[in-house]
């Protein structure tokens, strides 16, 4: 039952590899950031969606009374992130996480309890919990008050949302003499055929909501320099909260009170956010594929030589705050950039996603974009402006999401065969001295596009790779139906 995840978007869960595993282990909570399935992603990427405009899988009010929407409980996280003054979005993005069951790549997990019953104290596994349609949630993490995040300092949570009974009985479906047979029990998890066993201890909970329990989780046996976890669960209506705080130095119930109290102070708060009007979220734009359609296109499929092309997870591209998501054309830019900031940021409202093709060796991988723009979008497509200032170009000049730059020098233009309505194929030495070359290709048909990049040892092999990934785009383009 302990956690892991991310408190901003793209980064891993922090830690020794031992207190990630019992973080794995545990959560049955929130997964690791680095246990989510599929490829590596593109070194660049377009800043995660904030969660509070993401669609919500069904339609719920987010009254006193109703149920929150996955958007409305990430607003809840937010919000509290907010009044901390976080400098970044505390909550995850649900549509992200959601998208990754139609993949069926999801690995099979299982928790046992000993004694049996006590599995009524244990959340879901991750997995099961993001397949759960019938169930509204929203992920995220932030430090205590006052604090910086860390491996001990970071408060992973969990909050869910459905009928008053179904939630209750979904998180908190126990008789009271569980709490007392249960005080103390073993929890294994498993996942990807590997078992890992932790000890549960009940503790006195704080006494907030409807409902609550707290506990303390470690290793089984315990190893030098095994985390620990103190966890909180409360009801609240038709809110379940669930928070998880690593501690260094478990060993007793004073090492847990600390962790315990900073998670009952916010608890307390996101209480009161929940009560708080919510503000609706932005409507999503009509697209011919949502986020779940997009990840299914690459279910099963493989490339020219048989090599695994995997997309985990997909989501919609954030459009400014109090805007309609709309596509805009790039603003004016120099011939030979390459302008990742610019490019993302005129695709609001997008449905996206990034893969991998796997390849035979590591350095054989490619990674790749996948865009479906609303169904409204008309040309000039940025897809378009973006291959155009490829053209002629004899190096380039890159502008990553973040801002950051690097040129690519000896540029050359390869041919593409792929029918498209715009697409583009280049090659530029890598500057790290190993000779190497990166391989960069893009294609459009209608409001659907692919981009790949991938890496080869010589010039002599770039025309290969870039036919390679061109028949991928074939046959992502005719799935997608383009």
């Amino acid at each position: 039952m302990a956690a892991g995840g991310s408190a901003k978007p793209g980064s891993g869960a922090p830690g020794r590899s031992s207190s990630r595993r019992a973080g794995a282990l545990a959560a049955v909570l929130l997964a690791l950031a680095g246990c989510s399935p599929g490829g590596t992603p593109p070194a660049s990427s377009p800043p995660a969606p904030s969660p509070a405009s993401s669609s919500a899988t069904a339609t719920a009010t987010g009254s006193g009374s109703g149920p929150f929407s996955d958007a409305e409980l990430a607003a809840i996280i937010n919000g509290v992130g907010k009044s901390r003054n976080l400098p970044y979005p505390a909550g995850e993005d649900s549509t992200r996480l959601r998208s990754g069951a139609a993949s069926g790549s999801f690995p099979q997990a299982q928790t046992v309890t000993t004694p049996g019953d006590c599995i009524a104290l244990v959340p879901q596994d991750p997995f099961t919990r993001w397949a759960d349609r019938d169930i509204f949630f929203a992920e995220g993490g932030m430090p205590p008050a006052g604090g910086e995040s860390g491996p001990t300092t970071t408060i992973w949570i969990l909050l869910r949302s459905a009928d008053q009974a179904a939630i209750a009985a979904a998180d908190f479906g126990y008789a009271d003499d569980v709490l007392q047979r249960c005080n103390q029990f073993d929890l294994a998890y498993t996942e990807a055929g590997r078992t890992s066993t932790s000890a549960v201890q009940l503790l006195g909970a704080p006494s907030i909501g409807d409902k609550q329990h707290a506990f303390t989780q470690v290793t089984k046996p315990k190893g030098p320099g095994d985390f620990g976890t103190v966890g909180l669960r409360v009801l609240h209506g038709t809110l379940s909260i669930t928070l998880t705080l690593a501690v260094a130095a478990l060993n007793s119930e004073a090492d847990a009170k600390p962790a315990l109290d900073s998670m009952a102070e916010l608890a307390k708060e996101l209480i009161n956010e929940a009560g708080k009007p919510q503000a609706p979220a932005a409507p999503s734009a009509p697209n011919s594929l949502t986020p779940d359609q997009m990840v299914a296109l690459f279910k099963g499929m493989t490339g020219p030589a048989g090599e695994p092309v995997r997309l985990p997870q997909a989501t919609v591209l954030e459009p400014p705050r109090g805007s309609t998501p709309t596509i805009t054309s790039q603003p004016p830019a120099t011939q030979c950039v390459f302008d990742d900031q610019a490019y993302f940021a005129s695709l609001a409202g997008s449905v996206y996603g990034q893969g991998q093709i796997q390849g035979a060796t590591k350095m054989d991988n490619a990674d790749f974009t996948v865009i479906s723009m609303p169904s409204a979008a008309i040309p000039p497509y940025p897809f378009d402006s973006r291959s155009e200032r490829l053209r002629g170009c004899a190096t380039v000049q890159e502008i990553s999401v973040e801002g950051g730059g690097r040129t690519w020098s000896t540029v050359s233009t390869l041919a593409t065969t792929i029918s498209a309505d715009a697409s583009y194929a280049v090659a530029y030495q890598l500057s790290d001295g190993t000779g190497a070359w990166q391989v960069r290709c893009g294609a459009r048909r209608g409001t659907f596009s692919i981009e790949a990049s991938s890496t080869v040892s010589s010039q002599p092999d770039t025309q290969a790779k870039a036919d390679s990934l061109s028949a991928i785009f074939t046959a992502v383009l005719a799935r997608a139906g383009q």
